[in-house]
């Protein structure tokens, strides 16, 4: 029997370390397979600790609710795999060229899987066991321990902001991963718009560590420092040159606003708003005559924007595979038999980037309903938690939290944020600290 003292240190080293993995190694793509397979090693390891250590988290409707949707996603996924006979796969809609294929080899009685693409499937399946045991690793913690899960997030969107600035200025040397894209404005990514979105997120986690005893107060004034950080962040995500980053900008920012206190705070601490307002002029100047940002606001006018040349096609192989969709996993072959010659360019089309299409595409109608219910989890969840914990220091973080899922919910709109191990990681512990019944202690600051 573990004791409760090692079981509660050895539930926030299981939980930081997969965060710290996930940090380093997850923000490539499929193309990066050696380093998603530690991250999902590790997850492994932690699903594996909780197997030994006992359920403990506290919970309530809302909390078993985000697990049974957990639970679905995952048996969705099984059943995908599991072959199918002769006659119910190929009565699937959009199976028919892979009769025909089987038909000219004489091979019309195999058994099937759903999926038609079962290793793409499997890959899909796995990359979910690290959110998965980043979220059941957050519901084992207590609000302290979460909130230093939040500062690593925040220090890691800070570093990849100094990268952007690096990489900005031509040390394209410090790019991370390979890709056959920009090399400019990925920071700790393979992918610019993964990017913008860590640091668009990371506004209001960094506004709420500026309330949080002890977190900042070791480096000076909290709030000042805070501040100077969400500059900081705002500049980089003009650097990071993502649109999507830039329209998710203000509601980051105007989050801030009761994170940070308020007016409240400028009555509190005046005496800081005389270097906070220099440094917002300084900065302002730097954005304006700044290339790069001129670059990041150039790409508004695009007369031709990539993924709105292929969507129709996307949309098109939606269609032929509704409802049940063609399997997790399978948008690059699937894509690749609907491709337009319009849509074709001299680099493949790796998804849809619109998390939505490509669930629509791989999971049809059950993918979709899954995404409408968890919808539903977080309109609910959200508007419970902060409307029960107004004027207690519970506020804060749950709305940065709310925010940053908010965050990138819109991002995967236009582009696929969440499948990479790092966001997709965030985005299970800020969904477990919304999940979490974990009292704040009464110390922490409004």
């Amino acid at each position: 029997m573990i004791a409760a003292a090692d079981a509660r240190r050895g539930d926030f080293v299981a939980a930081a370390g997969l965060m710290v993995a996930a940090l380093l190694l997850g923000g490539g793509s499929a193309n990066s397979p050696v380093q998603r397979m530690i991250v999902e090693m590790v997850g492994v390891l932690v699903l594996g600790w909780f197997a030994v250590r006992g359920w403990r988290a506290p919970g309530d409707r809302r909390t078993w609710a985000a697990l049974a949707l957990i639970a679905l996603t995952a048996a969705l996924m099984v059943a995908q795999l599991v072959p199918l006979p002769p006659g119910v796969w190929q009565a699937l809609p959009g199976r028919q060229i892979i009769v025909d294929v089987l038909a000219a080899v004489g091979s019309t009685d195999t058994w099937m899987p759903f999926s038609l693409d079962p290793a793409g499937t499997r890959e899909s399946a796995l990359f979910l066991l690290a959110p998965i045991a980043m979220f059941v690793a957050t519901l084992h913690l207590d609000r302290s321990a979460q909130m230093k899960l939040v500062a690593l997030v925040a220090a890691a969107a800070v570093i990849s902001a100094l990268l952007v600035m690096l990489q900005a200025q031509g040390m394209t040397w410090l790019t991370i991963y390979d890709a056959p894209h920009a090399t400019k404005g990925k920071g700790i990514f393979a992918n610019k718009n993964h990017n913008a979105a860590l640091l668009v997120l990371a506004i209001p986690l960094v506004a709420v560590l500026g309330r949080q005893p002890g977190l900042l107060r070791r480096i000076g004034s909290p709030l000042l420092v805070s501040g100077m950080a969400i500059l900081f962040l705002t500049l980089a995500v003009f650097g990071a040159l993502s649109r999507a980053g830039l329209a998710l900008l203000p509601l980051a920012l105007l989050a801030c606003v009761p994170l940070m206190g308020g007016f409240n705070a400028v009555k509190r601490f005046w005496k800081a708003i005389v270097p906070a307002a220099a440094a917002l002029v300084i900065g302002a100047v730097i954005v304006a005559r700044s290339a790069v940002v001129k670059e990041t606001l150039d790409r508004f006018d695009a007369s031709q924007e990539g993924r709105y040349v292929f969507w129709p096609d996307v949309i098109y192989a939606i269609k032929q595979f509704m409802p049940w969709g063609s399997g997790a996993g399978t948008f690059v072959p699937v894509f690749r038999i609907n491709e337009s010659l319009e849509a074709v360019h001299p680099t493949y089309t790796n998804h849809a980037h619109s998390d939505y299409l490509e669930i629509a595409l791989e999971a049809g109608v059950p993918g979709l309903l899954l995404v409408a219910a968890f919808f539903l989890w977080f309109a609910l969840t959200s508007w419970s938690r902060l409307r029960g914990s107004l004027g207690t220091p519970a506020f804060g973080p749950l709305l940065a939290a709310a925010t940053g899922i908010a965050v990138l919910l819109a991002a995967s709109a236009v582009d696929y944020p969440l499948r990479t191990l790092l966001l997709a990681c965030v985005f299970s512990m800020l969904a477990a600290m919304l999940a979490s019944t974990a009292p704040f202690s009464t110390n922490q600051a409004k």
